[in-house]
């Protein structure tokens, strides 16, 4: 083989490899964020309502954030990264499981717990 074309497969196989690696990233990932004003808040239940691109969307928040949802008052503007859930099996009526709070920051609140990063507050 001459080098010339040892560089060139080289220069081809790295150009294909830059260019195909993003999409592979982005397919896998299943995080997502939104930015909305808070619309519904139900702190016991662990779920607050937002609304998105494609219509309102409730957010499931597990233990560590349940107990700061209590700071929050509808209309706080909210920054969140949430984990998109797939059903295990199919249901009856076919709902899909609300997406999983990761964390939050808010820009207009006068909560105490500015930032949430899914295991503790900060006010910043």
């Amino acid at each position: 083989m001459s080098p010339s074309y040892v560089i060139t497969s080289l220069f081809v196989l790295t150009f294909l490899f830059q260019t195909t690696a993003p999409v592979f990233a982005e397919a896998s990932t299943s995080l997502k964020s939104y930015y909305s004003p808070i619309v519904r808040l139900e702190p016991d239940k662990g779920f607050f309502l937002i609304t998105t691109d494609s219509g309102i969307q409730w957010i499931k928040v597990e233990e560590p954030g349940k107990t700061h949802l209590k700071t929050l008052a509808v209309g706080d503007m909210i920054d969140i990264v949430v984990e998109l859930r797939e059903n295990a099996e199919p249901q009856e009526n076919d709902q899909k499981l609300p997406p999983l709070l990761k964390s939050w920051k808010l820009a207009r609140s006068d909560s105490p717990c500015k930032v949430f990063d899914g295991k503790s507050c900060k006010k910043e």
